[in-house]
């Protein structure tokens, strides 16, 4: 195989359906396919993703590699893919992210105007492919789950935005830093990876016409269980970075125990009166409930 100009590398668990969507988005990029490779990883999937993937293989332009691994987690599975990839720029993506047409050829131009940088693409919600709840339309583009809306210098948008639902940067980045095995969930294991990276000189740039369609109906109890385990890894990152602990949790523990449970308590009351406060609080004692989970295994 020629050397691509760019690899796709996406983690998988459990998700056949919105995985086989994605790659057959990507064999309609803009970009020439012969160009581009994609690397999928399935970390230990219990559904036939493995089979399935194989079985459509060669039905997409572009090369598709499919690499199996015992469940670990996405910050292992995205250093299997890295490994696995031929690329000197790698792409990664959810196998929840519908690709828009022009996706990779976006993150290759922006990746010739200012090479060494690390290219963060938008992530919307699909226009007409799940219903958008009024929870959903709080998590993002602004909210709990994604901060698009508040970027204030798409030159240069910090390690709290290096998202890898849609991100791209060159391979050195690697050569001495991976994602974290020790996070074992999806949540802080790529801002941690991003707070390194920045330490060593990386600049996330914006790419708001690199659109990736965030293909997952959330509801609030998947949410909460999302946000419980967010917590662990949270706590996780705190420990490990004491400087910037303030990213994980912003306010003391106990006070904000103090403010949150009580009002996740009133939850009749406060679904009338507040419907956005109610979830918050609600995802602010779960994500501490996570935090102190994490405290009791380190101590016990």
């Amino acid at each position: 195989m020629e050397k691509p100009d760019i690899s796709v590398v996406i983690p998988t668990y459990n998700r056949v359906e919105s995985l086989l969507k994605t790659l057959d988005l990507l064999a309609v990029q803009t970009y020439p396919c012969t160009r581009f490779e994609v690397v999928v990883v399935d970390d230990g999937s219990t559904d036939d993703t493995g089979p399935a993937v194989s079985a459509a293989r060669a039905k997409y332009p572009y090369h598709l590699s499919c690499l199996g691994q015992r469940n670990a987690g996405p910050a292992a599975a995205r250093n299997t893919g890295i490994s696995a990839a031929h690329s000197d720029i790698i792409l990664f993506i959810g196998d929840d992210i519908l690709p828009a047409a022009n996706l990779v050829e976006c993150h290759i131009r922006s990746h010739k105007k200012f090479p060494g940088t690390a290219v963060l693409g938008m992530v919307e919600w699909p226009p007409d492919d799940i219903e958008i709840t009024d929870f959903m339309r709080y998590l993002s583009p602004e909210g709990p789950h994604f901060r698009f809306l508040s970027i204030k210098d798409p030159m240069d948008c910090g390690f709290r935005r290096f998202y890898t639902s849609n991100i791209s940067l060159g391979r050195k980045w690697f050569q001495e830093d991976l994602f974290d095995k020790e996070f074992p969930f999806a949540g802080f294991e790529d801002t941690d990876l991003g707070y390194r990276l920045e330490r060593k000189g990386l600049k996330i740039i914006f790419d708001k016409d690199a659109i990736g369609y965030h293909r997952h109906a959330i509801t609030l109890d998947s949410y909460l269980a999302r946000i419980r385990l967010s917590g662990i890894s949270g706590e996780i990152f705190k420990r490990k970075h004491p400087e910037v602990a303030r990213v994980a949790l912003p306010v003391n523990i106990t006070l904000a125990k103090t403010v949150f449970f009580p009002l996740r308590s009133l939850g009749f009351i406060m679904k009338h009166l507040s419907k956005r406060l109610y979830w918050f609080s609600l995802l602010v004692a779960s994500y501490i409930e996570g935090m102190e989970e994490c405290m009791r295994r380190r101590d016990g």
